[in-house]
C-alpha cells in the first residue's frame, strides 16, 4: 500500500469536518514548505515607490488638498480614544 492510499484510507474514517482540518493542514504544509520570495532590490523597491506616487498623480488622489502643512497637522492631531476618558 503506497503513503497515499494509507493516508486516503485513515481521512475516509474521519468526520467531514475533520476531513476539511486535515485539509487545511496539509494546505499549511504545503504553504509552509515554499520558498519566500526574496525582498526586492533598493533599486527596484524605489521604482515601484516611484510608480505608485505616478500612479496617486494621476489619479489626483489628494487635490482637494489645498493647505498640506494644515492638512498634515490635522491629520496629526491626537484623538481620544473610544471608551477612554480624554
Amino acid at each position: 500500500m503506497t503513503l497515499i492510499e494509507q493516508i486516503q484510507k485513515i481521512v475516509l474514517k474521519l468526520s467531514p469536518d475533520k476531513q476539511r482540518e486535515a485539509l487545511d493542514f496539509v494546505a499549511f504544509l504545503q504553504l509552509r514548505s515554499t520558498k519566500t520570495p526574496e525582498p526586492a532590490a533598493d533599486a527596484q523597491r524605489g521604482e515601484r515607490i516611484k510608480d505608485a506616487f505616478v500612479q496617486l498623480a494621476k489619479m489626483k488622489t489628494f487635490s482637494d488638498i489645498t493647505d498640506p502643512v494644515a492638512w498634515q497637522r490635522n491629520t496629526r492631531e491626537d484623538r481620544g480614544l473610544p471608551g477612554r476618558a480624554a
